[in-house]
């Protein structure tokens, strides 16, 4: 049983690794981002990591996490590119209800 999952395992690194093409295609198309893009769209991946790094099965996001990351989304116009561990529905409907907690609703 161990080999069949090391195997699967296997297959799925290979399965999702991306394909030199796209890296490289990735890495010309940021040749042509401002580098504020760049900075913020790193900080909302290093946000992403952060979360990860707790090192449970689902990793909870706290208040302040969602907040960060929809404060962050605001400065990039590439913000979805840049969402792994979030739908981007989900980050729009946290900014909804964190802008209606302060602002109230209208």
């Amino acid at each position: 049983m161990g080999k069949i999952l090391d195997w699967l395992q296997e297959r799925v690194k290979l399965w999702t690794k991306p394909a030199t093409s796209v890296l490289i295609i990735g890495a010309l198309s940021d040749l042509t981002r401002s580098h504020a893009d760049l900075v913020v769209e790193n900080a909302l991946l290093r946000q992403q990591l952060i979360v990860l790094n707790r090192q449970v099965k689902r990793p909870q996001l706290t208040n302040l996490d969602r907040l960060r990351l929809v404060l962050l989304s605001h400065f990039t116009k590439f913000w979805k590119q840049a969402l792994h561990i979030v739908q981007p529905d989900t980050l729009l409907r946290w900014h909804r209800e964190f802008f209606n907690s302060i602002g109230g609703d209208r």
